[in-house]
């Protein structure tokens, strides 16, 4: 009788050997294997997080240095615009002419008015 316990009972005419039983029973495979694949997920979504988050502060760095360098053009522009002013002025122009250049200021009877 003790024989008949140990026995698998075949089913449709099939016999069935005893398995071999590798793990302890308390362990399912299935369960196993979603744990692990809980955890690769879990792990990918924090890395891409800390890379998410890394790449908002280098961002943020990068802005803040562009607009550093936008406001140093806009006062080299501005700067450049006042020397263009003060260039441009005639009577700088004509200080130029009449000192550097030697020119000299008409005379009346050479100037020739158009209208």
């Amino acid at each position: 009788m003790a024989e008949a316990a140990y026995k698998r009972i075949a089913v449709s005419g099939v016999r069935r050997e005893p398995e071999a039983v590798s793990q302890p029973k308390g362990v399912n495979r299935n369960l196993a294997f979603v744990a692990m694949v809980v955890g690769i997920v879990f792990i990918g979504c924090s890395l891409f997080y800390v890379w998410a988050h890394h790449q908002v502060i280098s961002l943020g760095y990068e802005i803040s240095q562009k607009s550093q360098e936008g406001q140093d053009l806009r006062k080299d522009n501005k700067r450049l615009r006042l020397e263009l002013a003060a260039l441009k002025s005639p009577g700088r122009i004509e200080s130029m002419a009449l000192k550097e250049l030697g020119f000299v200021n008409p005379q009346k009877e050479q100037l020739i008015i158009v209208r």
